[in-house]
């Protein structure tokens, strides 16, 4: 099975949705797979081995080893994705999990579930709006445009960094996200179109940008922002309001992914905002943060 999983990843190489780290956890799921198949059949396995029973042995074996729900979803979503590239290359014609899957289900549902992830609440959010309001900074401006704007969309820093102006089309309120050539959308800013336009009128001009930077964000020596500059922006406001917080990109995108679940956006939208290649990674977040 080695060689199938080494030419899955490979296949995966040529597919812009898959990130690097994409990649390397799908590696990880499946090498993990295939070690515990080896050991308990007692010979190399190949992907004829691959049925219902040995993948919920294999999560009985992870709960052994500690493994919380949310790795126990992404091992399984790994192995699916490996079993529809076997399909598509007609090494197997059918996907194997579907027999049973209910056993799949019940070992997941006995794994302990992951601790929720600290999320803003709506008291620290009007601080955070009432604090930058009463900075006269062009930088407040700014500020406030990337926090109003991760907190609608939960977008990553990645992301929001690599941001151009000609993403935006206020008039409609609308933010463009390319993930692939075939994933190409605009999708509504919501609440942050009147903040972003603020910015673009009151701040961003004030930063003396560069005259050809296309960036959406500038720091303030006119240029495109740095990840680590919007993680420095973020704890410095947190760090402002009483009482202080410790203010995260993590925290902002997992407070945004809840608040869109619950103004009942469409879990393909949301998918696409938070940059998951897998719906059930989404949803597995979404489960654990509304707990």
């Amino acid at each position: 099975m080695e060689p199938n999983v080494d030419a899955f990843l490979t296949h995966l190489e040529s597919k812009p949705a898959y990130s690097k780290s994409t990649r390397l956890a799908y590696g990880s799921d499946l090498h993990g797979y295939i070690h515990f198949l080896q050991n308990s059949l007692n010979h190399p396995p190949t992907v004829e081995d691959i049925s219902t029973t040995q993948v919920a042995n294999y999560l009985k074996a992870e709960i052994n080893a500690g493994r919380r729900q949310s790795t126990l979803i992404r091992r399984v979503a790994s192995i699916r994705q490996f079993i529809r590239h076997l399909i598509e290359q007609e090494v197997l014609s059918e996907d194997v999990l579907t027999k049973d899957a209910h056993l799949i289900y019940r070992v997941i549902a006995q794994a302990p579930q992951n601790n929720s992830p600290k999320l803003l609440s709506e008291s620290q959010i009007s601080s955070l709006q009432r604090t930058f309001e009463s900075s006269k900074r062009h930088r407040a401006r700014r500020d406030q445009a990337i926090l109003a704007l991760l907190l609608e969309t939960g977008l990553s820093v990645g992301d929001l960094v690599n941001l151009d102006l000609t993403d935006l089309d206020l008039r409609a309120g609308r933010l463009h996200i390319v993930r692939t050539q075939y994933n190409d959308k605009w999708l509504p800013l919501g609440k942050a179109t009147k903040i972003v336009d603020r910015y673009l009128r009151e701040g961003r001009p004030e930063l003396n940008p560069q005259s050809n930077e296309p960036a959406l964000f500038v720091s303030q020596l006119g240029g495109r922002m740095s990840r680590q500059g919007i993680w420095q922006i973020l704890n410095h406001w947190g760090n402002l309001i009483d009482p202080p917080i410790k203010l995260s990109p993590r925290k902002v995108r997992h407070t945004a992914a809840l608040r869109m679940a619950h103004e009942g956006r469409p879990l393909e939208e949301i998918q696409i905002l938070l940059g998951h290649s897998n719906p059930l990674s989404t949803q597995a977040l979404l489960r654990r943060l509304d707990k």
